[in-house]
C-alpha cells in the first residue's frame, strides 16, 4: 500500500525540466588581489609592507589528473549539492569506491540524523581516516560497533567520526581512496579530508533552514510476516502505522568578520534536531535526536608566523531511544565531543613550515535501566507481541555505560621546491613529525542483569524473589471454578481450558540463567609517534613521487614502516591522456581500543534451580566460561595497493577516467586459540585473517558554460576470510552470539536452517558494503541566473544481505551454562539472510535566488529524495515492516 503526499504532476514535469545545480562556470576563474603600500621594491621577508597575493579557483568537477587518487568538493559544489541532514559523509556517496551502508535507506532510520557510515575501496567505515583542518577526527572507542544496535548489550553504539560534521563548516572536502599520499595514516580503507571555512573567502554572513517531515512523504508498508496460529486474524483487526513519523529540522549559520587588515573571525554553527515518533507495543511514543556542530576561528597574519590560527570546536550529539517491542525500556545515547587547536604557518629555509598542538575530547554513552528480562508472553506478562516461536514479553534495558576518549597532539610539517635541477627534473619534498598521547576510559556505574531462559510452572514458589520470578493466580480459586463447572476441570473439554485460561490472573513463571555485568572503572593510555617522507620528481612529462611513513605505538609496540610511491605521465605530451600507477601500503589505526577490551571484567554467569515447586537461590556457574581478552604478540593489519588507470581529456572540459584499485589485506585481527588460567578463559587474538578488494571505475566528467555532469560506474569484487572462524562458537561470550536464519532448497524442496554464530562471524558475511555493481550520475545546471537544479541517480544491482529481525530465537545451550543443572534453551538475536533485489534512486534539488538589494539576497529550495517512489527493498521476505518512498526537505536561504 501506496500513501502519497502533497506531490503533483506538475512538480514532476519542473524536476524533469530543471535537473542539474548551478555549476555556471566550465573553466577554472582565478582571481588575484594584491595590497603594497609602496611601488619601491621590498623584503618580503623583513618588511611589513608585504605584498600579499591570493589565488582562488572555482572548481567544479571533482576529479583530477593527478596520479593521487583525490576528489574534491568545493564549497561552491557542497551549496548546490543535495544535502539531506547535512553531514559531510552523507555527500560523498555518489564518489566512485565509496558506498554507504543499506540500513540508511530504512524507514525506521529516515528521522535519524547521525553521520551516514561510508566505505571506501572496500574497507569497513571504521577503517578510514577522518581528518579536521589538520586533525584526527576518528573515535578509537571500539568505532567497529557502528556496525552494532543500538541496543547492545555490553556496548555501546559508536561511530568512526568522533563527532559529526556539519558541511556549514567546511571550505572544502576531499576524498582519497588510492595512491594516497604519506602525510595521512593510520587507515586501511581510503581519506576523508575536510578543512574549515576561511574568513577571507567566505561570505560575510549565511543564514539557512532546512526542514523535512514525514507527513509530506510517500512510504510503502508491506507485512509477510509468518503469524502464530490466530495471530495473523488479530493483526488484521489492528489499524497498523503506515508511515514513520518525524520532524526534522535544519539551521545553520556562518558569520565572517574582518577585524583588522591582519586579524580575521570565522563562526559557524549547524543544529539538526529530529523527533520521532516510533511504534512500540503497538504504541505511539515520541523519541527525540540533536546534533551541533560548531567552529569557531581567529586568524593573525604576519604577527610572529605568515599566520597564527586558534580553532574552537564544540560539537555534541544526544538522542532519546527506545528498544522496540520492549517495556519500560527507553534510555539516552550520548556523544560528540569538543575540541581545540593553534596552528602555524610560516616560511622558512625557502620552504613552507607549518605546526599545530590540539586537544580533543569525545564520548560515546548510555544511561538505561540496568536490567533486562525476557518473559514468556503468557497471562500477567501478555504486552509482548504474539510472533516468534515462542513468543516473549521482554522488559527493561542493560544499563548505563560511559565511554570518554581524550587526546593531546602535536604535529609539525615542512616543504619546500629546490633550486637546481636534476637529471632534467624539478625537485621538491615535504616531511613531517607526529606525536599524540590517547587516554580511554570505560565506566559501568553500577551492575546490570541480562536474564534469559525463562520457564513456566503452575506451581512455582517465588520466595520473595519477585523481580524475575513471577507465582501463578487466578481471579477464583481452582476449587470454585470447579464448582461453576460441575464439580472438576475437565482438561479434554476445550470450553475447560478455555474457562480455565480466562481465570487465569498470572501465569507462573521464573527467570533461570542471569549474566551479570559487574561496575567497572577501566582507564588505558596509550603513545604514539610517526614521521613521514616524500621527494618529488618532475619532468616535463612524468611525475613521480617516492614516499615512506613510519608509525609507532607503545600498546603493540609495532613499528610499522609503509612505502608510498606513485607516478604519473603524459603519453603524448600534450596534457591530453595521462597514465597513473600507484604502489602503496597502508596500516590500519592504533588498536587501543583492543587495550581496553583486554581490561575489562568479565560477566559471571549464573543459574538457579526449583525443587518442590519452590524457587532456590542464584548459583555462580563454576563450568561457564569467564572470558578476558588478550593481544600478545599481535602485528598491526596492514593492505598493499596497486592502482592503475588512465586519463583522458575527450573534447572541451570533458575527462573520461579508467582506474582499477587492487588491495590485499593481511595479518587481520581474528581469533585464535584460548586458554583456562585461574578461572578465566583467555581468549587470543591473532593475524589469521586476511581480505582483498578488485575495484574496476570508469568515470566521466564535462563541463560546459551553465551545466556540469559526473558519472562513474564501478564494479567491486571483495572477499573476506579468517581461518579461526570455521562455522564453530567454541571459546566465544554467550553476548557475542546471534541466530542466522537462511532458506536453503535440498532437490525440490525448499527449508530453512538455523545457525548459531559470533557477530564477529556474522559482519564477516555482512555484504553491505560489496555491492558489485553500482553507479552514479549527478547532473547540475544553472538555468537561469536566479535558477538553478540538481538531479542525481544512483543504481545498486543485487546483492547478498543480512538484516536483523528483532526477534529473539531459542537455541539448545545448556551445556555451557551448567553441567547439574535442567537448562536447555537460550534467546538470542534472529538474523536473517536474503538477496536484494537491483534498485534505482533519483533525487533532485531546485534552487531560486531572488536579490534583495546589491549585498543581500534570499533562496527557496526544494530536495526530493526517491523522485519516481521506488520500492528500495530493505523489508525482507516473511517481514513485515514500511519502506521509505519519495521525501522532501523544503529549506530558505540568506546571504550577504
Amino acid at each position: 500500500m501506496i500513501r502519497n503526499h502533497w506531490v503533483s504532476a506538475s512538480l514532476l514535469g519542473l524536476t524533469w525540466m530543471f535537473c542539474g545545480t548551478g555549476l555556471a562556470q566550465s573553466e577554472q576563474e582565478v582571481e588575484a588581489s594584491q595590497t603594497t603600500d609602496s611601488a619601491t621594491e621590498v623584503d618580503a621577508e623583513t618588511d611589513p609592507r608585504i605584498e600579499r597575493i591570493e589565488i582562488r579557483g572555482r572548481r567544479w568537477l571533482p576529479e583530477t589528473t593527478t596520479a593521487e587518487g583525490s576528489f574534491t568538493l568545493s564549497r561552491e559544489f557542497l551549496d548546490n549539492a543535495l544535502k539531506g541532514n547535512g553531514n559531510v559523509t552523507d555527500m560523498l556517496l555518489f564518489l566512485p569506491g565509496v558506498q554507504g551502508a543499506e540500513g540508511a535507506l530504512s524507514a525506521d532510520r529516515q528521522g535519524e540524523i547521525k553521520s551516514q557510515l561510508i566505505s571506501v575501496s572496500g574497507a569497513q567505515p571504521w577503517q578510514t581516516s577522518f581528518v579536521l583542518d589538520g586533525l584526527d577526527n576518528n573515535s578509537y572507542l571500539d568505532p567497529g560497533s557502528s556496525r552494532r544496535s543500538v541496543t547492545a548489550i555490553n556496548d555501546v553504539q559508536g561511530h568512526p567520526e568522533a563527532s559529526f560534521v556539519n558541511h556549514e563548516l567546511i571550505g572544502s572536502v576531499t576524498l582519497y581512496d588510492s595512491n594516497v599520499p604519506a602525510r595521512f595514516g593510520a587507515f586501511n580503507g581510503g581519506v576523508v579530508d575536510m578543512e574549515l571555512r576561511d574568513a577571507q573567502s567566505a561570505p560575510t554572513f549565511t543564514l539557512d533552514y532546512r526542514r523535512s517531515n514525514s507527513g509530506w512523504g510517500s512510504y510503502h508498508y508491506i507485512d509477510d510476516r509468518r503469524y502464530n496460529e490466530d495471530a495473523e486474524a488479530a493483526a488484521q483487526q489492528i489499524d497498523w502505522p503506515r508511515e514513520p513519523e518525524f520532524d526534522k529540522e535544519s539551521l545553520t549559520f556562518s558569520l565572517s568578520h574582518q577585524l583588522s587588515d591582519r586579524q580575521s573571525l570565522m563562526l559557524s554553527v549547524a543544529r539538526t534536531t529530529s523527533t520521532i515518533t516510533d511504534i512500540s507495543l503497538n504504541k505511539a511514543v515520541q523519541t527525540e535526536r540533536e546534533s551541533v556542530s560548531t567552529s569557531l576561528s581567529y586568524q593573525l597574519d604576519d604577527m610572529l608566523f605568515d599566520r597564527l590560527r586558534f580553532n574552537l570546536g564544540y560539537s555534541p550529539y544526544s538522542g532519546r531511544h527506545l528498544i522496540k517491542d520492549v517495556l519500560d525500556s527507553e534510555f539516552d545515547l550520548d556523544g560528540g565531543g569538543m575540541r581545540a587547536s593553534v596552528g602555524a604557518w610560516n616560511s622558512l629555509w625557502g620552504g613552507q613550515w607549518q605546526a599545530k598542538l590540539a586537544w580533543s575530547q569525545s564520548e560515546n554513552s548510555r544511561q538505561a535501566p540496568n536490567v533486562f528480562l525476557p518473559w514468556y508472553r503468557a497471562a500477567g506478562k501478555d504486552w509482548g507481541i504474539d510472533q516468534g516461536s515462542p513468543p516473549f514479553s521482554m522488559q527493561g534495558g542493560y544499563g548505563d555505560l560511559d565511554k570518554t576518549q581524550t587526546s593531546w597532539s602535536a604535529t609539525t610539517d615542512f616543504s619546500r621546491e629546490l633550486d637546481a635541477q636534476w637529471l632534467g627534473a624539478r625537485h621538491s619534498f615535504e616531511l613531517g613529525l607526529g606525536v599524540e598521547r590517547m587516554l580511554l576510559r570505560r565506566q559501568r556505574p553500577q551492575t546490570s542483569a541480562v536474564y534469559s531462559a525463562p520457564f513456566r510452572d503452575a506451581s512455582v514458589q517465588c520466595g520473595g524473589q519477585t523481580l524475575d520470578c513471577i507465582e501463578q493466580s487466578y481471579r477464583m480459586s481452582l476449587d470454585e471454578l470447579a464448582a461453576e463447572l460441575g464439580g472438576q476441570i475437565d482438561f479434554s473439554n476445550p470450553d475447560h481450558i478455555q474457562a480455565y485460561q480466562d481465570n487465569l490472573l498470572t501465569r507462573g513463571q521464573f527467570m533461570r540463567y542471569r549474566r551479570l555485568y559487574l561496575s567497572e572503572d577501566i582507564e588505558v593510555i596509550l603513545n604514539q609517534a610517526n614521521a613521514y617522507a616524500e621527494y618529488h620528481f618532475d619532468w616535463p612529462r612524468l611525475q613521480l613521487t617516492l614516499g615512506g611513513r613510519s608509525d609507532y605505538d607503545d600498546f603493540l609496540e609495532n613499528l610499522n614502516l609503509a612505502y608510498r610511491t606513485r607516478a604519473s605521465w603524459d603519453l603524448f605530451g600534450n596534457d591530453m591522456t595521462r597514465l597513473n600507477a600507484g604502489f602503496n601500503r597502508y596500516y590500519a589505526a592504533n588498536l587501543v581500543t583492543y587495550q581496553l577490551r583486554e581490561a575489562q571484567r568479565p560477566y559471571l554467569t549464573q543459574y538457579r534451580p526449583i525443587s518442590n515447586g519452590e524457587v532456590a537461590g542464584w548459583i555462580t556457574s563454576s563450568s561457564a566460561a569467564r572470558y578476558r581478552y588478550r593481544f600478545d604478540d599481535v602485528r598491526t593489519p596492514y593492505s598493499d595497493e596497486v592502482s592503475v588507470g588512465i586519463n583522458q581529456r575527450l573534447w572541451h572540459n570533458a575527462m573520461l577516467t579508467l582506474r582499477y584499485v587492487q588491495r590485499r589485506g593481511y595479518d587481520q585481527i581474528t581469533r585464535g586459540p584460548q586458554e583456562y588460567i585461574d578461572g578465566y578463559t583467555y581468549l587470543y587474538q591473532t593475524n589469521e585473517g586476511s581480505n582483498r578488494h578488485d575495484r574496476v571505475s570508469l568515470s566521466l566528467n564535462q563541463a560546459w558554460q551553465n551545466h556540469s555532469l559526473t558519472f562513474n560506474i564501478n564494479y567491486t569484487d571483495n572477499e573476506s576470510s579468517a581461518e579461526s572462524y570455521d562455522d564453530t562458537v567454541l571459546g566465544v561470550p554467550e553476548d557475542e552470539l546471534v541466530v542466522l536464519r537462511r532458506q536453503i532448497e535440498v532437490g525440490d524442496e525448499a527449508g530453512t536452517t538455523y545457525q548459531l554464530m559470533s557477530y564477529d562471524d556474522l559482519t564477516r558475511r555482512q555484504m553491505d558494503f560489496s555491492r558489485p555493481l553500482t553507479a552514479n550520475l549527478v547532473w547540475n545546471a544553472s538555468w537561469l541566473e536566479a535558477f538553478s537544479s540538481t538531479l542525481s541517480l544512483a543504481y545498486v544491482g543485487e546483492f547478498e544481505s543480512v538484516i536483523d529481525t528483532g526477534i529473539l530465537y531459542e537455541m539448545s545451550r545448556g551445556d555451557v551454562v551448567c553441567d547439574d543443572c535442567d537448562l536447555q534453551n537460550l534467546t538470542y538475536p534472529l538474523f536473517d539472510e536474503y538477496e536484494r533485489p537491483a534498485r534505482v534512486s533519483t533525487n533532485a534539488r531546485l534552487e531560486y535566488r531572488l536579490g534583495l538589494s546589491k549585498d543581500w539576497s534570499a533562496a527557496l529550495n526544494l530536495e526530493i529524495n526517491n523522485l519516481f517512489n521506488q520500492r528500495t527493498h530493505l523489508v525482507s521476505p516473511g517481514a513485515a515492516g514500511i519502506e521509505v518512498g519519495r521525501e522532501f526537505w523544503l529549506g530558505v536561504n540568506v546571504r550577504w
